[in-house]
């Protein structure tokens, strides 16, 4: 009798350390700091311009391959994109048609945890700003 009593001493042991190891190590498990799918980057063209804004996506490898570009956006158009759920940050290329006042703009966002408004002003040939604004 005292040999099956250790046995189950034993087993009730092993299946304690079992259980604390399942529950320590969800525990020390981090949350992604990927985004959520529901964020979104939001523009507001309200620039005398034709307005193309190009999305490159920061994170895991092979994320570049969801990059693209929304296209010929007129004043007064709205339009979003949202976060892909492993993207960890954003570089978009803002670019106004016939702008002659130097580069595209770049806005680069790196918290993907939230959403990011923009307002795009401007006139041509030669004024062109991208403002962040509240959603």
């Amino acid at each position: 009798m005292k040999a099956g009593t250790h046995r189950v001493r034993r087993t009730g042991r092993y299946a304690a350390v079992a259980l604390a190891l399942a529950l320590g190590g969800g525990i020390l498990t981090a949350p992604s700091a990927a985004a959520s799918t529901d964020n979104y980057i939001s523009f507001k063209s309200d620039a005398l311009y034709f307005v193309d804004t190009c999305y490159e996506w920061q994170g895991p490898d092979g994320i570049a391959k969801k990059n693209y570009c929304h296209n010929a956006k007129a004043k007064g158009a709205t339009w979003k994109a949202n976060f892909p759920a492993e993207a960890t940050g954003a570089t978009v290329k803002v670019s106004f048609a016939g702008y002659t006042g130097g580069p595209p703009k770049t806005v680069t966002i790196d918290d993907t945890n939230q959403n990011h408004c923009y307002e795009l002003k401007g006139t041509w040939p030669n004024y062109a700003e991208v403002l962040r604004v509240n959603c």
